[in-house]
């Protein structure tokens, strides 16, 4: 046999000589919502209850670290002050903690971030907060009014330390869904005014700062916000104040029910200005907080009740809600929902109404659309609770605050249960 009738006898098979493979059909529980199996850990979690991963936290962190290598990241301790989230925190290099209070002071300090990495950016303070924390080794501090000045100025000369200051101005707070403007910050006149008052008390201004609102998803607001700071920066430097300090403030949006910007986008934005708008800058200050932890936590609920009312919407009643720490639903926060059921059960759509559990007109949340029948014991993962859920919530009516647990202890996995309705 020569070589060409070797070819032609191991030819490969042609497409039609070839078996085709068994297409498998979809099975019978293809249209059913599957049963989470009663040994799963999310059952043992006690309800209400916050899973929360510090370690989503920290890297959630270190994203916005990376966006802005040259920048200050203060995370806002506000938002979420769990003692292991914020070591996890703490323990990122180049950590800087922003603060408005002393025990948040004495919080950041315990998470491992000394007093000269903490910012405290809150532009009204009493007076015993401004003395504890420049005891601990803060010296940086904002404000917007001159009785601010007389009080730092005041422990100022009893410490014999000098304190840094800045002023926090009003800027345009287009796509945000908290202008923070109303309750704090000052035009660019009043700005200048307010730092030359500030050095002859012995203060020593060294630059300005804004909030473009909380849970901003519009990169060119902080472009905005810069532009508006611009004059304030010029006549500060034409009147001999040497300022060197922006402070942008926070409003990173969080992924809860719509795709957000990402800190990158905001970076691409600013890097640009800092020298244009704010030439001779050489320390930039952020102080992310709803972008760091929002998504480092979910909140289990169980449904307790049931009931159709006259207007036909079926309300289902949850053991925890609008004081268990989500009080940002009626302002439009809207966390993503997985229901979780023990028994499989047939797949088809239902809208439900969900409310707390308190005798409170004001305990409803929101409307969701579920691909199953819920009924009394199942139970609801809302997604990006990380967020404020921690820090305000109350036990209104005798209801217990939310029982906060860490997700590695648990064997639990933030991406198993994704939101869905």
């Amino acid at each position: 046999m020569n070589v060409q009738e070797t070819i032609n006898t191991t030819r490969p098979a042609t497409i039609s000589e070839i078996k085709k493979p068994r297409i498998s059909r979809p099975k019978p529980f293809a249209n059913v919502f599957q049963g989470t199996a009663l040994n799963h850990p999310i059952w043992q979690v006690p309800t209400p209850g916050l899973i929360i991963s510090h370690k989503r936290a920290a890297a959630n962190y270190k994203a916005i670290q990376r966006a802005f290598p040259y920048a200050q990241v203060g995370y806002t301790v506000k938002s979420n002050p769990y003692p292991h989230l914020m070591k996890a925190i703490g323990a990122v290099e180049g950590a800087h903690m922003e603060v408005a209070s002393a025990a948040e002071v004495e919080w950041s300090l315990n998470a491992g971030v000394p007093g000269d990495r903490i910012f405290y950016s809150n532009p009204v303070k009493q007076l015993s907060h401004i003395r504890a924390a420049v005891d601990k080794g803060v010296s940086l501090f904002a404000f917007d009014s001159e009785s601010e000045v007389d009080k730092m100025a005041t422990i100022a000369a009893t410490t014999n330390r000098p304190l840094e200051v800045y002023v926090r101005m009003t800027v345009p707070h287009t796509g945000a869904l908290w202008p923070l403007t109303h309750k704090f910050g000052v035009e660019p006149y009043k700005a200048v005014q307010l730092m030359q008052y500030a050095r002859q008390r012995g203060l020593k201004p060294v630059g300005l700062a804004f909030h473009v609102g909380s849970q901003c998803n519009r990169a060119a607001t902080w472009a905005d916000a810069m532009h508006a700071i611009a004059p304030a920066w010029q006549m500060a430097r034409e009147a001999g104040i040497d300022l060197d300090v922006v402070d942008m403030g926070g409003g990173l949006p969080a992924p809860y029910f719509n795709p957000v910007i990402k800190p990158q986008d905001v970076a691409d934005v600013v890097t640009p200005l800092l020298q244009t708008c704010t030439p001779g800058t050489k320390r930039v200050v952020l102080e992310p907080g709803r972008n760091v932890s929002a998504t480092s936590a979910d909140m289990v609920l169980e449904v307790i009740g049931m009931a159709e009312r006259p207007d036909g919407q079926t309300w289902l009643y949850c053991d925890g809600g609008v004081f268990s720490g989500l009080y940002e639903i009626p302002d439009g926060i809207r966390p993503q929902v997985h229901p979780v059921i023990r028994e499989s059960r047939p797949l088809g759509m239902r809208t439900y109404r969900l409310a707390g559990p308190t005798c409170d007109s004001m305990d409803t949340m929101f409307e969701v659309r579920s691909p199953v029948e819920l009924k009394v014991g199942d139970r609801l993962v809302l997604k990006a609770c990380g967020a404020y859920v921690y820090s305000v919530g109350s036990p209104f009516n005798g209801f217990p605050l939310p029982q906060t647990i860490e997700e590695g202890e648990w064997m639990l996995n933030l991406d198993e249960f994704v939101g869905i309705c």
